[in-house]
């Protein structure tokens, strides 16, 4: 689970009392993303657990470790980790830390009966007077491992106003959007947060993912951001991609990780019903993808207003071994040759290479 997104965004599952802030922190040779606890009697809890998907196989870790900001003074804090079905402890681990981060266990219950839709998960701290707690979330990645394969001819696919590949003596790239800059603004970009109305959209071309405006083999990568898990039929998409690919193109992207955004209550997708909808030449979402995402959301929105405005939605759900699932398949069924995933427990997103 991903605490940074949880806090960032103030998700209605979590609870926080005292004081907190979201950093970057070296830990080793890593970069990380941290909690800080910056009050020596914080806490935070988690409400239905019982329906997080990351949750349900009750891991003992999940990824998330703690530890004190170093000063040498040999000091020790200490967290306790409960499992309260209302005021009732069920479960509880505590465990004192110092300046080498430590894992954070969850104390599962011998009966799992007891985890029921009531039952919250509580992390307290106790931190010494004056010092400053990481609770590490997970490690920071960098997306120009992916960008450098970025050479050549390529398309960046639904960059909005921001794209992430940039002309260069190496690089020429286009952007494909489905949408003029005004429709982009008027659906996605209201109040200017992402700055549509200023973006230069002189290189951008219009058009869809499953119908790219390029010549057979005459890309060298194909790029796209947030973008995968929006599409219907992603083995159908991924198969138009390798027609357009020079021998030995790329297919580049950055997906959300289901556990560790809005999705942490989602089913990862299966790969049979991709391979069904790839059968049955599906391109866009229908009303069953448009039922479970407004389900997932707690959405009371109607599924026609959602179809009708052509509501962007998450069609699918990924994690990093079921996308590898994917991938295999592009491999064997599709022309593909390799691929490669950039994975860290508990980011936002997850990458993925997948070679012509």
């Amino acid at each position: 689970m991903n605490l940074i997104d949880l806090f960032h965004r103030k998700d209605k599952i979590l609870k926080a009392s005292g004081s907190f802030s979201i950093a970057v922190t070296k830990w080793g040779p890593d970069k990380w993303r941290s909690i800080l606890v910056l009050d020596g009697r914080s806490s935070f809890s988690l409400s239905r657990i019982c329906e997080v998907r990351r949750l349900k196989s009750f891991p003992r870790e999940i990824g998330w470790y703690v530890g004190l900001r170093a000063n040498g003074s040999g000091e020790y804090g200490e967290i306790r980790v409960t499992l309260q079905n209302g005021t009732e402890d069920i479960a509880v681990w505590k465990v004192p830390f110092g300046e080498i981060p430590v894992p954070i266990a969850l104390p599962w219950p011998v009966d799992g009966r007891l985890i029921t839709s009531e039952t919250v998960l509580n992390v307290s701290f106790d931190v010494p007077n004056g010092r400053t707690a990481d609770l590490f979330v997970h490690k920071a990645l960098d997306r120009s491992c992916i960008l450098n394969f970025a050479t050549g001819a390529g398309i960046e696919i639904g960059p909005g106003p921001k794209p992430q590949v940039f002309q260069s003596e190496i690089t020429s790239v286009q952007y494909l959007e489905e949408m003029p800059q005004d429709r982009w603004k008027e659906l996605y970009d209201r109040n200017g947060k992402y700055g549509t109305e200023t973006a230069d959209f002189s290189k951008y071309i219009i058009g869809t993912a499953d119908t790219i405006p390029a010549e057979p083999q005459s890309l060298d990568f194909i790029f796209s951001s947030h973008v995968f898990e929006h599409l219907a039929n992603p083995l159908g998409h991924l198969a138009r991609w390798h027609s357009l690919l020079k021998p030995g193109g790329v297919v580049l992207a950055v997906v959300p990780e289901m556990h560790s955004t809005k999705d942490i209550c989602a089913m990862p997708s299966t790969l049979e019903e991709l391979k069904q909808e790839m059968a049955g030449g599906l391109w866009r979402p229908t009303e069953h993808h448009y039922s479970r995402w407004l389900k997932l959301r707690g959405s009371a929105r109607s599924i026609n207003a959602v179809m009708d405005n052509n509501l962007s939605i998450h069609v699918h759900y990924y994690d990093s071994v079921s996308i590898s699932m994917v991938l295999e398949t592009a491999v064997s069924e599709l022309g593909y040759t390799s691929y490669s995933i950039v994975h860290a427990n508990n980011h936002k997103d997850f990458y993925f290479c997948l070679w012509k």
